[in-house]
């Protein structure tokens, strides 16, 4: 009977020794677990240029059920009609960064050889910003129309603006994966039909900005609009974002990335 009540007490004890040992393994796993949420990973910007604010309100929701958050760079913002100009304030409420592409959407590298260079920002930087300023909307990121640029253009609106994001017109789509932060210059790389970019090759990107911890940058115009060639299909956008998703791939917005 001794025998017993000994035997049972040390099974007592080396059970509660097992509960504490697996309880402590435990809290030891969610720790790490917090910690590396808590760490910056790799991630996805994805950018919007031009003024199609009807197209992008549309898929808004498409945006929100994915915990997207992305970048609108506005050109032509006088030729918004009021509807568009509450739409796109409702984009921002959402959480997506409204960035600058210029007043007029023309070929800065081609006009600053054929004005002055005060003309060119007076007309193509302050004016349309002022209009943006005007109506609450102060972007603070800025991409190149037709994606081309120069050093000496990179440096004068280095001066007003975080960063700067020219087009990647090569075949090297890593160039289109950026640190995590400080940028000054990004390099876009184009997604639409236009640019025949199957979908395999995209998702090797969002793979190897998990590998690197980096954040691939890519460029849209519209969702699914079948009268044009710029323009993604809304089938594959979803693609690229739900393989985003499973890579635990962050979304940044482009300041986010160019603090």
């Amino acid at each position: 009977s001794l025998l017993m009540t000994f035997t049972f007490k040390r099974l007592t004890f080396f059970a509660l020794l097992a509960i504490l040992f697996f309880a402590n393994q435990s809290c030891n796993k969610n720790d790490i677990n917090a910690s590396s949420d808590s760490k910056t990973r790799g991630g996805l910007a994805l950018t919007f240029d031009d003024n199609y604010i009807d197209n992008w309100y549309r898929n808004l929701d498409l945006f929100d059920s994915l915990g997207v958050k992305a970048t609108f760079y506005i050109s032509n913002y006088n030729k918004l009609n009021a509807a568009q100009k509450i739409k796109l304030q409702e984009i921002k409420n959402h959480g997506h960064e409204i960035a600058f592409h210029s007043t007029n959407h023309v070929n800065f590298l081609k006009c600053v050889d054929s004005t002055s260079v005060d003309k060119l920002v007076k007309r193509e930087i302050d004016h349309g910003l002022k209009l943006l300023n005007n109506d609450g909307f102060y972007p603070t990121t800025f991409a190149y129309p037709y994606g081309q640029h120069n050093d000496f253009l990179d440096q004068l609106l280095l001066k007003r603006f975080k960063s700067v994001r020219a087009l990647n017109g090569t075949q090297d789509l890593s160039r289109s994966l950026v640190p995590l932060k400080n940028n000054k210059l990004l390099f876009g790389l184009g997604i639409d039909e236009s640019s025949n970019r199957n979908l395999s090759k995209i998702e090797d990107l969002l793979y190897l900005a998990q590998q690197t911890n980096r954040c691939a940058v890519l460029l849209v115009h519209n969702i699914e609009r079948h009268d044009m060639k710029m323009q993604i299909p809304l089938w594959k956008l979803r693609e690229i974002l739900i393989r985003a998703k499973s890579l635990n791939l962050k979304f940044y917005t482009i300041s986010e990335i160019s603090k």
